[in-house]
């Protein structure tokens, strides 16, 4: 291998999940011999009371697989029923949630679901092991002024009003708005999005033809759109390798999506590439599909990396892969400050860029 691939495959394996998550990814998805030996090693090093939200989202897949993987394990009663409860309360959340696209189905605004949710109408996730809270959903630039008003006027949105998370808007990718909460058990909670990655910013010309390729699908009985194959795995692939605070670490979640999603028969790898290349994410997928190539063991053809690796050689891009990806181990003391630094000039770009092109919105 060329120097310069192996340093670019050093790079991108800065993404990877960090050993703890590993391993259970691997116990979840591996073959039950291999998978025994993760979990073995994973239970040694950790405590099921000090689990992240992350890791209890990971070991409600691996509940169902526990009985094979660890038949004598004392916790197996305890993971059934934590995954059981999980889900549920996540399903009762999610059919809360949906009742904003009925608010906007019935203004014939178009809705494009994003993330898990897409992953449910596409049919490409096992949603009894699948736990998640909120449902991502990405409307049109021009509709959403008349998006945020509808759901702020039905109680989702901040307290200040419509007008300040509008405002928000123009300086991020998208916003949280929701109602209830977890102490009421009545908590809703949806993502609006404008543009399906948290950065770059991606101009109306790009979005036009990723609104263009969008599939129709069902979700919980209710006509929306969803990304083509090819857009739903890049768009995992640049959600998925975003740290999050305050553990600065990968939540894992990325590696079952994407296993999932690389299954599709319709699924066309030049035009991966093309988005990749289009929404500056060639150092996502490449870090992303390595790890399920050369850790998991999932079938990506060679020619898809190659390309890949030939995609990676803009500056820029590289810097805002870096900005997002994880930080864990004994450089965290350098990297995080660095990341952080960087992270703040890229969002501070994306809120130029942003303010500028919403003066029509």
């Amino acid at each position: 291998m060329p120097l310069n691939d192996w340093f670019k495959n050093r790079f991108a394996q800065q993404a990877w999940p960090d050993p703890n998550t590993d391993q259970l990814i691997k116990a979840t998805l591996l073959p039950v011999d291999e998978a025994r030996a993760c979990w073995r090693s994973w239970k040694a090093a950790n405590d099921i009371d000090d689990c992240t939200w992350p890791q209890f989202k990971i070991l409600a897949r691996f509940s169902g697989r526990l009985p094979q993987v660890d038949p004598e394990c004392p916790e197996i009663p305890r993971l059934h029923g934590m995954a059981k409860s999980l889900w549920t309360q996540s399903q009762m959340q999610l059919n809360r949630s949906a009742a904003a696209l009925d608010l906007l189905i019935a203004r014939d605004i178009p809705i494009y679901l994003m993330k898990s949710a897409a992953l449910e109408a596409l049919q490409l996730t096992k949603l009894t092991r699948r736990v998640t809270s909120d449902i991502d959903l990405m409307v049109k630039r021009q509709d959403l002024r008349i998006v945020i008003a509808t759901l702020c006027e039905h109680g989702w949105g901040e307290a200040e009003g419509a007008d300040v998370a509008l405002e928000r808007c123009r300086y991020h990718p998208g916003i949280n708005l929701h109602k209830g909460s977890d102490e009421t058990r009545d908590k809703s909670d949806v993502d609006v999005h404008h543009q399906p990655v948290h950065m770059p910013f991606l101009d109306d010309d790009i979005m036009d033809r990723i609104w263009g390729r969008a599939i129709p699908a069902t979700f919980r009985r209710r006509e929306v759109l969803v990304p083509a194959p090819e857009e739903l795995l890049v768009f995992t692939a640049m959600q998925g390798i975003r740290r999050f605070v305050p553990s600065h670490m990968s939540s894992g979640m990325w590696a079952f999506d994407l296993a999932e999603a690389v299954t599709s028969d319709v699924l066309d790898w030049s035009r991966v590439l093309e988005v990749s290349r289009m929404c500056q994410g060639s150092w996502a997928m490449l870090s992303c599909l390595s790890y399920l190539k050369n850790e998991l063991r999932v079938d990506i053809p060679d020619d898809v990396l190659d390309g890949l690796l030939r995609q990676t050689s803009d500056f820029d891009e590289a810097v805002m892969f870096y900005a997002q990806a994880p930080t864990y181990g004994a450089t965290k003391i350098i990297n995080l400050p660095l990341r952080e630094l960087v992270l703040l000039n890229r969002q501070k770009a994306f809120a130029v860029t942003g303010h500028h092109a919403s003066e029509n919105w």
